[in-house]
């Protein structure tokens, strides 16, 4: 994401007008597709269908809460952050990409009726990023 919307700023493309507008469609499509699989709107089912073994090892994630209105999820890894880092972006941008690749998961919550509250996050410096999806 970093490497496309630097090429798009190089191009006389501000990102901040279409990739947050992206993201959001991308969210609202996995969302419509995990609410269709999972049969259901409850959070419950969105932990079952996205946030697997697998995908909470590599995001060292820790469930706190889950309940069909209510999902609290720490992250202790950012693959995303841990590759822009890589790649010698700053900090200020990446708290900017951050914020537009939340977006996606801002889609999945408007897909399972509910809102994304978002606390501390790794781009921005803490040791964890707090995702909250809450009906």
């Amino acid at each position: 994401m970093h490497l496309l919307l630097d090429e798009a700023q190089k191009h006389g493309l501000k990102s901040e007008d279409f990739a947050k507008a992206a993201i959001m469609r991308c969210g609202c499509f996995q969302g419509d597709q995990l609410t269709a699989s999972a049969g259901t709107k409850s959070l419950k089912g969105l932990k079952k269908k996205l946030f697997t073994l697998p995908a909470r090892i590599i995001f060292e994630m820790k469930i706190l809460a889950c309940t069909d209105d209510r999902l609290d999820i720490d992250f202790h890894h950012c693959p995303l952050v841990a590759a822009w880092q890589s790649q010698g972006v700053d900090d200020e941008r990446i708290a900017v990409l951050c914020d537009i690749a939340m977006q996606g998961d801002r889609g999945i919550a408007k897909s399972f009726g509910c809102e994304l509250k978002l606390g501390e996050t790794i781009a921005k410096g803490f040791d964890k990023c707090e995702i909250r999806f809450k009906r």
